[in-house]
């Protein structure tokens, strides 16, 4: 994780900080100070944006004649922020803390000097630990220079300083459909960044500032369009931002989640907190609640089908179609309805928590089980495979897991499309939308989530060979190896030339980017004269071959010259992922296995015979996840061994290995009851 201290804006209305007489509530302000100790204990930088200064000026003496509005707010302002100021400094010296008073105006957020020097001086603050307390400069300001409320200069605040989270406390716990008096009335508890309440919101003030929740609504959508999260809660609940940021999930509070915006600064550590708070919520769900939200975002795929489209044929605009990538990129509304399909299927699957996987009780009484429960937070790193977002969150969320994932920049707005569907159809169901995040596509991501120690339980990285070795070099968190498939098939002296013909046919063209394409075809020198015929329909694909010497002469009086190429040593080792295969020769099954022991990478491999010694010989020898006789690599594939979608194809052998399911991406605790007994 990057090292990097994240900053809230909180900003404390005059509602919460004075008593319905008007005057200032020092429990409520010590209590603040208490809760922002204790955020920068957690390693949080805080700027406060506190009101009050007028409301307590109020109270302090009677004025003699009449002033008008301005004068009023002058003089007031002037007696209020003394008082303020010094209960701050009083409270937090008790801490050891300093805190630093800015009072400003809005002519200071022109672009300009002053501008430049304000945002200087905050930083030079935060970095000698000193916690600014912002105000608005009442003493000198005018009207057409007031802001709207602190509401607006909380926000302005937050843009400024590029803030991870502004936390707008008022004196009800968020944005409601009604009147928050009125029992029929709901909390809404999640805001997407396409969701508008304009007609929930009232244009009430509040009884002793300027603002409302109108104002606070205005605030968090603007700095929810430019990517910083915003949470309206209660500032008279007790222990309101300890509870935001430990249990936000239990906490009633309106959360304003932040649009994607892509960014060159790093992932603040508060989102990586916000998903492992999350996966406490998801673990939590019944099996039957999970079960209703992945079958509503099923029928959600299917009814946005065009808006999912929509935003993948922007990725595919920026990729060659000649990319053999661009395949595994494309979605179309029978890949969508696939996906859904899968999704329903996840539902109907038994849940892999809470199996007892063992159970025995001790000569001394003890009574040990063990259960199966959820990893926590699963990363997962993958390519131009829009896909994986649903496939991946589905098995997740089955499985009690929240998910963080890092997907690739070519498919982008296809990620952004299907994680943006996932957080409205969790947001109807009034779950936490950080149960999947999506990271931005740069490589200071990645850094991010494999160095994440303490909040990614475990991380899959899913894609070529280059992608999973940079992941198990550089990861401090936990790593399950998956994707890279070097895989070869075995045409046997034994074997069917027409079966052979479909199955080195399908395993090779039905999608030829996947990691369960067909790389070599090894053929027995005695079965030579059928090469011809099992690559036929290869040629009408257009599939380029690489073949040995002895191959080489066979194929070049039947194959098209144009796709026949001189196998190298690299041929044999290569994930094509593209209309290209190796061919070569071998003298026995021996020399097969061989040949596979030093080019394989342990996922799937094929035997095409008829004789069951030899095809028992070969499945007992191979190292690899999946061994097939005669049967296409293409199957290897969590749903077609019926788990559902699939999170990888681990090719380890430490923990899964082969398709992952739902059971694979599970841990388990021992649970022991006793009755007194003492060791």
């Amino acid at each position: 994780m990057n090292e990097t201290r994240p900053l809230l804006v909180i900003k404390v209305g005059s509602n919460v900080l004075t008593r319905k007489d008007g005057h200032l509530d020092t429990t409520r302000v010590s209590a603040i100070v208490d809760q922002v100790a204790w955020l920068k204990e957690q390693g949080y930088d805080v700027i406060l944006v506190s009101s009050g200064a007028v409301a307590c000026g109020r109270r302090e003496m009677k004025v003699g004649h009449d002033l008008d509005t301005v004068e009023q707010r002058q003089l007031f302002s002037a007696l209020g922020q003394v008082k303020l100021i010094g209960l701050y400094y009083d409270l937090f010296r008790e801490y050891g803390l300093h805190v630093g008073q800015i009072l400003t105006m809005r002519e200071n957020f022109d672009p300009g000097e002053q501008y430049d020097n304000q945002k200087a001086c905050m930083k030079v603050m935060l970095e000698n630990g000193v916690i600014p307390i912002v105000n608005e400069n009442d003493t000198v300001s005018v009207t057409e220079l007031m802001f709207t409320d602190n509401d607006e200069l909380s926000g302005l605040i937050a843009r400024m300083m590029d803030a991870d989270m502004l936390i707008l406390l008022s004196n009800i716990n968020g944005v409601y459909t009604g009147n928050p008096e009125d029992k029929d009335s709901k909390l809404i508890a999640m805001v997407a960044p396409d969701c508008n309440l304009d007609k929930y919101v009232s244009a009430v003030k509040s009884n002793h500032g300027r603002g409302g929740m109108q104002s606070k609504y205005a605030t968090a959508k603007q700095l929810q369009r430019e990517g910083i999260k915003v949470m309206i809660a209660n500032g008279e609940r007790e222990n309101i931002l300890v509870d935001l940021i430990n249990r936000p999930a239990e906490t009633p509070h309106t959360d304003f989640l932040p649009a994607m915006v892509e960014k060159a600064d790093p992932v603040s550590r508060l989102s990586f907190d916000a998903v492992r708070l999350a996966s406490r919520q998801v673990a939590m769900l019944t099996d039957e609640q999970r079960n209703r939200v992945l079958n509503d975002l099923a029928d959600a795929i299917e009814e946005h089908t065009d808006d999912l489209l929509e935003a993948n044929g922007k990725d595919l605009e920026m990729m060659d179609e000649d990319n053999p990538l661009y395949d595994r990129l494309k979605l179309t509304p029978q890949r969508l309805q696939a996906i859904a399909a899968d999704m329903r299927h996840v539902t109907q699957l038994p849940s892999p928590l809470g199996r007892v996987l063992c159970e025995r009780t001790l000569p001394n009484g003890l009574e040990l089980r063990r259960v199966s429960v959820p990893f926590g937070v699963i990363g997962i790193v993958y390519e131009a495979r829009p896909n994986v977002t649903f496939d991946v969150f589905s098995l997740c969320f089955k499985s009690g897991n929240a998910c963080m994932l890092k997907g690739g920049k070519d498919a982008h707005h296809s990620n952004t499309a299907a994680v943006a569907l996932i957080h409205r159809v969790l947001q109807s169901h009034a779950l936490d939308c950080n149960a999947v995040l999506l990271l931005p596509p740069t490589h200071e991501a990645t850094a991010q989530m494999l160095n994440a120690v303490g909040y990614v339980d475990l991380c899959i990285p899913r894609g070529g060979r280059k992608l999973i070795d940079f992941v198990r070099q550089h990861a401090k968190v936990p790593v399950i190896e998956t994707g890279a498939g070097v895989v070869n098939t075995y045409f046997d002296q034994d074997g069917d030339v027409e079966m052979g013909t479909r199955i080195v046919c399908n395993a090779k063209t039905r999608r030829v980017s996947v990691c369960n394409a067909l790389d070599c075809l090894l053929i027995h020198a005695g079965r030579l004269k059928d090469l011809p015929v099992l690559c036929a329909p290869l040629a009408e694909r257009g599939v380029t071959l690489y073949a040995d010497p002895q191959a080489m002469e066979v194929l070049k009086v039947a194959y098209p010259s144009h796709l026949l190429c001189a196998a190298t040593d690299q041929s044999f080792g290569t994930e094509f992922m593209d209309y290209k295969m190796a061919v070569k020769t071998v003298a026995s099954v021996e020399d097969a296995i061989t040949h596979i022991a030093r080019y394989g990478s342990g996922h799937s491999e094929c035997i095409i015979t008829a004789n069951a010694d030899t095809a028992r010989l070969f499945q007992q020898r191979i190292d690899a996840a999946c061994v097939y006789w005669n049967a296409p690599t293409s199957f290897t594939d969590g749903a077609q061994f019926g788990l559902g979608a699939e999170i990888g194809i681990s090719t380890q052998k430490l923990g899964a290995r082969g398709p992952m399911g739902l059971e694979e991406i599970t841990s388990y605790k021992w649970m022991i009851k006793g009755d007194g007994q003492v060791r």
